[in-house]
């Protein structure tokens, strides 16, 4: 079947969904307003923009308070954390939320370079973003030494041959991206997990780029760390990066005294933005409510977010390919 046919096959009601967006209304010299900044992130449904607003209207709080608007923070907070792991199949307590992909980066490089020294190596790639080899790179001033796989220009794709000729017995980390934020490359990251996990080193990956696109499957995928923008998919501009619960015990954050020494909390320096983590939940809630509509059958919120890929996904190919 033609892909724009396979488009039109799909439950997918774009009149609806564009009708969600209130940005989507505005004009640019008499037309309707075309956003194609990708990095910049997407729009944001009325959902969200109501989320943050009622919150701040009704239960501006800080949290672990004895009093009914730090009670209901603690709640919202508690829920986003549970939606985040139905979005990437990961449980709660492993959902670290932070500012951006790359402050949560250098806030665990920074934690995972306690243990390490000269004669450790970690593994990059000229692909990555820059905030997924920056804060690794820094490393080098602790001696590690730093390697970084080469791309090939022609199609943009990684190099996996010198990628896994770089991994050595000596490799504690390798750090790629899900997809290309400059090309859209998306690459063979359970590769990478396992050439990893084959000399005990931890995996790190960059799914900004990719969330938008394709579901996410931590379990499956059994990296140790991943992070994500929910900005990317329809959030506020807030980062979550998934820590698989062992490490996020094991490894000694950068925290102040009064932060709990439980996790995840003890990952998230400061008060939160709590206003936006009430914007995480509610682009949570568009996700699972797009599945719904597309297949009603679905049995529960992961379900509801898979079938909204698959009725998302022909729409973005219809749109790329002629």
């Amino acid at each position: 079947m033609p892909i724009a046919e396979q488009a039109a096959s799909t439950s997918l009601d774009l009149t609806r969904v564009r009708s969600q967006f209130p940005s989507l209304a505005q004009t640019v010299n008499g037309h309707p307003a075309v956003f194609l900044d990708g990095p910049g992130g997407t729009q944001v449904p009325r959902r969200v923009i109501d989320a943050i607003s009622d919150y701040l209207a009704a239960n501006n709080a800080n949290s672990g308070g004895a009093y009914q608007t730090s009670r209901n923070t603690d709640r919202m907070i508690a829920e986003a954390r549970e939606a985040m792991g139905d979005f990437l199949n990961c449980d709660a307590d492993e959902i670290v939320i932070g500012p951006n992909m790359t402050t949560l980066t250098y806030t665990i490089s920074r934690s995972i370079g306690r243990e390490l020294g000269p004669g450790d190596e970690i593994v990059l790639t000229l692909l990555d973003h820059d905030a997924n080899f920056r804060p690794w790179k820094a490393l080098g001033e602790k001696g590690v030494t730093i390697r970084a796989a080469k791309f090939n220009p022609e199609e943009c794709t990684l190099d996996m041959d010198d990628l896994a000729s770089k991994i050595t017995n000596r490799t504690r980390l390798v750090a790629v991206g899900y997809a290309s934020n400059a090309v859209g490359t998306i690459n063979n990251v359970a590769e990478v997990v396992r050439l990893a996990k084959q000399v005990g080193a931890l995996s790190y990956i960059d799914a900004v780029h990719y969330a938008p696109h394709g579901p996410i499957d931590i379990r499956a995928l059994d990296c140790d760390f991943l992070v994500c923008s929910t900005y990317k998919f329809f959030g506020p501009h807030m980062g979550v990066l998934y820590g698989k619960r062992e490490h996020l015990k094991r490894l000694q954050p950068y925290k102040v005294r009064p932060l709990t020494d439980n996790i995840p909390n003890c990952w998230e320096w400061g008060t939160l933005n709590h206003e936006c983590i009430a914007g995480i939940k509610a682009c949570v809630d568009y996700w699972e409510e797009l599945g719904r509509r597309a297949k009603p059958s679905v049995a529960n919120r992961r379900a509801a977010i898979l079938a909204a890929h698959e009725a998302i996904h022909p729409h973005e190919r219809a749109l790329m390919e002629p």
